[in-house]
């Protein structure tokens, strides 16, 4: 590889790396001026969105507007809601400690954004679409930009066939971070 083609895959890895971070500032940011909740409440929102979102996705292919249809569509929440999710799984998912997790859901049952039912578990509550759904819109359009970006400056190349050479400082960590994860979820 000669000088020039290596000066700008590095070049373009640092902007990436860059344009990452920018992003993951205006996220944290915007959760909470958009959502007004703290982070750790998102990330346990983000929980039963992602077994939601799984759920559906075993039964059906939906896209932006079927998605929220069945957020908002009690009966179709009742047929996804086949595995029940608990606070427990979600602290054991997060890391954030069982009390924490139990405290910040009950905030979010009394504002109706998620819904503890002791029979189905944790469910997206009435609330969650106008909670969520611009918060949503506003993420998906941060994300596309990034992406734009990363294309632009030879970054999203980069991360698509990255390989261990290319960042071997971290190999090893990642390495033994994703076997302990596989093993987690096994």
């Amino acid at each position: 590889m000669n000088l020039k083609i290596a000066y700008v895959k590095e070049r373009s890895f640092t902007r990436g790396t860059y344009y990452w971070l920018m992003f993951m500032i205006d996220h944290y940011q915007s959760v909470r001026s958009m959502l007004k909740i703290d982070y750790e409440s998102f990330i346990i929102i983000q929980t039963v969105v992602s077994h939601f979102l799984h759920s559906m996705n075993k039964d059906e292919d939906g896209d932006w507007n079927r998605m929220w249809e069945l957020v908002t569509d009690e009966k179709a929440k009742d047929n996804l809601s086949k595995s029940r999710l608990i606070s427990s799984s979600i602290s054991l998912v997060t890391g954030l400690p069982k009390e924490t997790v139990r405290r910040k859901i009950l905030e979010l049952n009394n504002k109706k954004i998620l819904v503890l039912d002791e029979k189905k578990g944790l469910r997206l509550g009435e609330k969650f679409e106008i909670f969520h759904k611009k918060f949503t819109q506003r993420s998906t359009l941060k994300v596309s930009e990034m992406l734009n970006k990363w294309d632009k400056i030879g970054a999203l190349e980069f991360m698509l066939n990255v390989n261990k050479r290319q960042i071997p400082a971290t190999v090893k960590a990642l390495g033994k971070t994703l076997k302990f994860e596989r093993e987690i979820y096994k």
